[in-house]
C-alpha cells in the first residue's frame, strides 16, 4: 500500500513538472522566434535581476509581467512610501511553507519617487494630444498593423511587435500578412508614441518579416544591433519632428560602438518614418 502511495505521489510530481516545463519552455520558444539567441541572455538575466526572489518564482513573474522592474509586497511597498493603485494587478507567487503570495511591479505603484526612475531610457517627454496619437494608431492600419495598448507589461518593457502569417481575428481587415505592436498602457503619452514609432520601425523595415503586399521585404536576418539601430532611428527622427524627448541618440551611440552596420539601410529607415507620419501611399509604396 505505501509503495502505491509513494508511486501515485511520484507520478503526481512528474505531472506537475511536466506542466511546468511545457508552458515555461513554449514562452522561451516564442521568445527566442521573436529574438533569436539573446532570448537565452534575456531569460538568465530577469532571473538574475530578482535576486530577492528564488529562481521560480522570479521566472513566474517573468511569466505573468514581462519587463516587470521591482516587485515587492503590498507591506514593503508602503513601508518605501508608495502605494499600491487601486486598479492594480498583482501578481503570484509561491510562499515559503504555504500556497501563495501576491507582490506588485513598481508600475502598480506610486508615491516616493524610486531611485534612478526619471532616468529610464524608455521614457520620452514632450507635448502630444491624444487625438495625434489616436491619427498615429489608425495610420498603421493602412499597412496592416493593428496597435495595442496592454496593462500586462512592467516598467522596463515598452513594447513589443510581431507578425502574423494570417491576421487574427481580432484585425478589422482579414487579407493578408499582419502585423501587431503592443505599447505599455501604464507610460504617459510621449513614451507610448515613441515606443510606437519604434516598434513600427521594426515592421515597415522588414524585421519581423515581408509585407504581403510587397511593400517592404524580409529582413528579418539582420543581427540584434542592426535591427535596432535602424528601429530606434526611424524613431528618433519622427519624435524630432514632432517635438518629442527621447534617449535615442545615447542609445544608438551605445549600439553602434565597434558594430557591423555595414547591413543598415538608410532608405528603409527614411521609407519607415514616412510610413509611421503616413507620408508614403499605403497602396504604391510611392
Amino acid at each position: 500500500m505505501d509503495d502505491e502511495l509513494f508511486n501515485v505521489a511520484a507520478e503526481n510530481r512528474l505531472a506537475h513538472f511536466e506542466d511546468c516545463r511545457s508552458a515555461i519552455d513554449q514562452m522561451f520558444s516564442e521568445a527566442l522566434a521573436t529574438h533569436g539567441s539573446r532570448a537565452f541572455d534575456e531569460f538568465l538575466g530577469f532571473v538574475v535581476r530578482f535576486s530577492n526572489l528564488s529562481v521560480y518564482n522570479a521566472m513566474l513573474v517573468r511569466v505573468q509581467r514581462p519587463g516587470a522592474g521591482a516587485v515587492a509586497t503590498r507591506n514593503k511597498w508602503n513601508e518605501f512610501g508608495r502605494s499600491i493603485k487601486p486598479d492594480a494587478i498583482p501578481i503570484m507567487i509561491l510562499r515559503p511553507f504555504g500556497p501563495v503570495a501576491f507582490v506588485f511591479e513598481q508600475s502598480d505603484t506610486e508615491g516616493r519617487a524610486l531611485l534612478g526612475e526619471c532616468e529610464n531610457p524608455l521614457f520620452a517627454k514632450g507635448s502630444l494630444t491624444q487625438r495625434f496619437y489616436d491619427q498615429s494608431v489608425m495610420a498603421a492600419k493602412k499597412y496592416g498593423v493593428e496597435v495595442k495598448a496592454t496593462d500586462n507589461y512592467g516598467v522596463l518593457l515598452a513594447g513589443t511587435a510581431a507578425g502574423f502569417g494570417t491576421r487574427p481575428e481580432s484585425f478589422e481587415t482579414k487579407a493578408g500578412r499582419g502585423f501587431r505592436v503592443r505599447v505599455n498602457a501604464k507610460h504617459d503619452l510621449p513614451t507610448r508614441f515613441a515606443t510606437m514609432a519604434h516598434e513600427l520601425g521594426h515592421i515597415y523595415c522588414g524585421h519581423v518579416g515581408a509585407d504581403s503586399k510587397g511593400r517592404w521585404p524580409d529582413r528579418s536576418r539582420m543581427t540584434h544591433v542592426q535591427v535596432e539601430t535602424e528601429a530606434e532611428a526611424v524613431a528618433w527622427l519622427v519624435c524630432q519632428r514632432y517635438g518629442i524627448e527621447t534617449r535615442s541618440r545615447e542609445y544608438l551611440s551605445d549600439l553602434v560602438k565597434g558594430a557591423d552596420l555595414s547591413g543598415i539601410s538608410m532608405y528603409s529607415i527614411f521609407e519607415a518614418a514616412n510610413r509611421v507620419e503616413s507620408r508614403t501611399s499605403p497602396v504604391t509604396g510611392k
